[in-house]
C-alpha cells in the first residue's frame, strides 16, 4: 500500500481517535482515583511495613518503578471485555468495518485506544508515588528522556497485547481467563518484585527464559529510567524488545482477527 493512499484514509481515522477520546473523558477520573488506591497499597506495605519484616525501605521505591511499569497492563482485561461483548452483543464492529478504511486500521485503532486507556494509568504513578515516599525517591536520578521513551513504548505494547489477547478468547464465558493465562503469569514473572539481575544470581536458566516474557523488558526498561541503570537490564536493549514483541503479537492478533471476523 503506498503512503498516499494511508494518507488519504488519515480523516477517517482520526476521527476514529477522537470519538474514542470522547468516551475516554469521562473516565479519566475514575481510572485516577483507582490508581490513587492501588498506588497507596504498594507504597504502604513495601515502604512502610515489610521493613519491619527486614526488607528495605528502598524496596518501597523498587515496587513503586515496578508500579510505574504495569499500570497500564490492567487496562487489558476491560478492553478484552468490552471486544468480546460487542462481538456476541451490538457488534458495533460491523459499522467500522463499512468505513472507508483498510480492515487492519480498525484494528489498529483498538490497539490505541487500550493504549490510551494505559496512558493514563501509567501517567500519574510517579507524582502520586512521591507524595508517599517523598525522599526515599531522588528525582535527580530519573532519566526523563528514556522514561518517556519506555513509557510511550509500554502504552502501545499494552495495546498490541490486548488485541492479541482478544484473538484467543472465544466469548464471554472465557472471559474470566483473560486474567489467569495471559496477564498474571506475565506480570508476576516479568521481574514485578523481582530485578533481572537477582534472578540471574539465583538461576541463569530461569533468568534467560525469562527474556522470553514481554513484562520482563517493561519492568526492567521503567526501572532503568527511574532508579538509573544499575542493576537492570540494558535500557536500550528493553526499549528494542518491546518494540520486536509489540510488532509480533499486533500482526499476528490482526491476521487471527480478520480470519474469525471473515474480513472482505
Amino acid at each position: 500500500m503506498q503512503l498516499s493512499q494511508l494518507w488519504s484514509y488519515k480523516h477517517t481515522f482520526k476521527e476514529l481517535i477522537k470519538t474514542d477520546l470522547l468516551v475516554l473523558r469521562p473516565q479519566i477520573l475514575g481510572k485516577i482515583i483507582d490508581l490513587f488506591i492501588w498506588i497507596i497499597t504498594i507504597v504502604l506495605v513495601n515502604a512502610y511495613i515489610m521493613p519491619f519484616f527486614g526488607v528495605s525501605a528502598e524496596y518501597g521505591v523498587f515496587m513503586l518503578a515496578s508500579s510505574a511499569a504495569s499500570a497500564g497492563l490492567f487496562e487489558i482485561w476491560p478492553s478484552v471485555t468490552v471486544f468480546i461483548s460487542d462481538l456476541e452483543g451490538e457488534k458495533s464492529i460491523n459499522y467500522y468495518l463499512t468505513l472507508p478504511i483498510p480492515s487492519w486500521m480498525v484494528l489498529v485503532r483498538s490497539i490505541l485506544n487500550c493504549a490510551m486507556n494505559a496512558a493514563i494509568m501509567g501517567l500519574l504513578v510517579i507524582p502520586i508515588g512521591k507524595l508517599f515516599v517523598w525522599s526515599l525517591l531522588d528525582m535527580s536520578t530519573i532519566s526523563w528522556f528514556k522514561y518517556f521513551i519506555i513509557f510511550v513504548l509500554s502504552c502501545v505494547f499494552y495495546g498490541s497485547f490486548s488485541l492479541w489477547t482478544m484473538s484467543f478468547v472465544k466469548n464471554m464465558l472465557s472471559v474470566g481467563s483473560v486474567w489467569m493465562r495471559f496477564i498474571y503469569p506475565l506480570w508476576f514473572l516479568g521481574c514485578f518484585q523481582f530485578s533481572w539481575q537477582s534472578l540471574y544470581q539465583m538461576s541463569p536458566v530461569l533468568a534467560y527464559l525469562n527474556l522470553l516474557n514481554p513484562m520482563t523488558y517493561v519492568s526492567e526498561g521503567f526501572r532503568a529510567s527511574i532508579l538509573g541503570q544499575q542493576n537492570s537490564l540494558n535500557f536500550w536493549l528493553c526499549a528494542s524488545m518491546l518494540i520486536v514483541f509489540t510488532v509480533a503479537m499486533g500482526a499476528q492478533a490482526i491476521l487471527r482477527l480478520k480470519k474469525r471476523l471473515d474480513f472482505v
